[in-house]
């Protein structure tokens, strides 16, 4: 009995034809190919989305830094007095306001450069 397991575990050498072989081969670079290309075309996206984040990040730092300056200026008293004069029209003690009607006369026609009459 050893004699006939021996027998059915017995390896056969086969020749395969080239043919078969190589087309093998080139399915299988050709899939992992097409792997690699969408891998590829996800890491894009994803570095896309990571420098919009980063821009946005950066974007929204800067705005928290110009409220936390906002905030310690709203403390003092030239804020308080600036944004009642520009937000609500309030005017101090003997201020009087003038008010520009026709703003082309002081700073010229929209589209001409300075230098031009």
């Amino acid at each position: 009995m050893a004699k006939g397991r021996n027998h059915l575990y017995r390896l056969r050498y086969v020749q395969v034809p080239s043919i078969v072989v190589l087309t093998a081969m080139l399915m299988i670079v050709a899939v992992f190919s097409l792997i690699n290309t969408r891998l590829d075309s996800g890491i894009s996206q994803l570095r896309g989305l990571v420098e919009d984040a980063s821009y946005l990040t950066s974007m929204k730092q800067k705005e928290v830094q110009e409220l936390a300056l906002k905030l310690e200026m709203a403390g003092t008293d030239d804020f308080i007095a600036n944004e009642a004069r520009t937000q609500y029209g309030y005017l101090a003690p003997g201020e009087i306001r003038f008010i520009v009607t026709n703003k082309e006369a002081l700073w010229g026609e929209p589209g001409l450069s300075p230098a031009q009459p």
